[in-house]
């Protein structure tokens, strides 16, 4: 193999050093606050990444996620006004799979500080029906996004 130099410097060290700084510089981390305004003390939301062995998640896909999600932005407004959402009952329905549900029991204690709600939600899936415990948070463009559902009691 022939050698080509610029200079005193061989052009294969520029590639190596070139090829090292690319690689290291993927090791770095630059972390974005989601969920809150507030930059001084960012929210942290962390979950576990549903799997289809999860329960949880084989019966009430993302589509029905993303569902639930919409219905609880049409009460966004409420909360940002800062009125009560007790005993509200909001109803869902995914029209492609047939599952159906009920927004119950919307607790709206850490919202102001987290841009987080935990919830319960019924499910009538080809499963049957079962009740689930979730939280749901707002993302950058202030939407929710479910970021936890599990079996109630499980």
């Amino acid at each position: 193999m022939r050698s080509y130099t610029v200079g005193f410097c061989k052009i294969q060290l520029f590639v190596a050093a070139a090829g090292m700084a690319a690689t290291l510089g993927g090791c770095s981390q630059v972390t974005v606050p989601m969920g809150s305004n507030n930059v001084d003390t960012p929210t942290v939301i962390t979950g576990a990444i549903s799997s289809s062995t999860d329960i949880a998640y084989s019966d009430v896909d993302e589509k029905d996620r993303e569902i639930i999600s919409q219905n609880l932005d049409l009460v966004a407004e409420h909360l940002d006004s800062g009125q009560a959402v007790d005993g509200l009952a909001l109803p869902w329905l995914n029209a492609v799979s047939g599952n159906s549900g009920t927004l119950t029991e919307i607790d709206t204690n850490v919202f102001g500080e987290t841009g987080c709600l935990f919830f319960k939600t019924t499910a009538n899936t080809i499963a049957g029906i079962k009740l689930y415990s979730g939280t749901a948070c707002r993302d950058v463009s202030r939407k929710f996004a479910v970021t936890a559902l599990t079996v109630a009691g499980a």
